[in-house]
């Protein structure tokens, strides 16, 4: 059969598989628009560009796949603008909203197609073609979602940890008790020459206001003394 002719054929079938979906630019170029099946509730699409050489079917046909722009959503009201905004937390958190093709997933699903394009060559193989695109497209999707989802995970593990950390404490080790142990006992050696002068000027007793406007740091006992000994230096005239 003439190439023209099978190309004419081949493209008839198309157009009735695909009414909505297939744009006609010439005789030998034409689009044709897919709709993914994936877990997001954005609409995934891909558009699968074909040109036929003069010799097709047998050689390969020139192919492209384009990622379209989305399409506008329909307006919406104030009163539904609040309600997304409130819903805008919990969009984030499905991950399968976030995930997007890019131009080496491009790369790599016309790279399958040309693989796959190369077996067909001798009969029609655009059909076949779309299909495959659709079904590796849509595989490509779920391992994008599960790498996201895995990534997202790790890093929810990381901050669940680091968040622990601060009712574990720090974990003391040799190096970390011997400096506490250090500073400690400079900090002693400060508060007992503060002691030292204080006692010095106050002739080692304290009256009891003293003690409770001061309220030096020592042990019950020693201020129980101080009390007991400025009660025993009172004298009734």
């Amino acid at each position: 059969m003439d190439p023209q002719e099978e190309q004419q054929l081949e493209l008839e079938v198309l157009e009735s598989i695909y009414p909505d979906e297939l744009t006609k630019y010439s005789p030998t170029h034409f689009s044709i628009k897919l709709s993914l099946d994936t877990p997001s509730e954005r609409k995934h699409r891909l558009l699968l560009d074909v040109k036929y050489p003069a010799e097709y079917p047998e050689v390969v046909p020139d192919l492209n796949i384009i990622i379209p722009e989305e399409e506008e959503e329909e307006e919406i009201s104030d009163e539904e603008s609040d309600e997304e905004n409130e819903n805008e937390t919990k969009l984030m958190l499905n991950l399968s909203e976030t995930i997007e093709f890019d131009s080496n997933d491009v790369d790599q699903l016309v790279s399958k197609l040309i693989e796959e394009a190369n077996l067909q060559v001798g009969m029609p193989s655009v059909f076949a073609l779309t299909t495959q695109l659709k079904d590796e497209a849509e595989i490509l999707f779920q391992n994008k979602l599960e790498q996201t989802q895995k990534k997202y995970d790790e890093d929810s593990l990381a901050r669940e940890m680091e968040e622990q950390k601060k009712f574990h404490g720090t974990k003391v080790t040799k190096e970390s008790w011997n400096e506490w142990r250090n500073k400690f006992r400079e900090e002693m050696k400060i508060a007992e020459r503060d002691l030292e002068n204080f006692n010095k000027m106050h002739n080692g007793k304290l009256s009891g206001r003293e003690i409770f406007e001061k309220g030096l740091a020592g042990d019950d006992e020693d201020i129980l003394n101080d009390i007991t000994d400025n009660v025993k230096n009172v004298s009734v005239s």
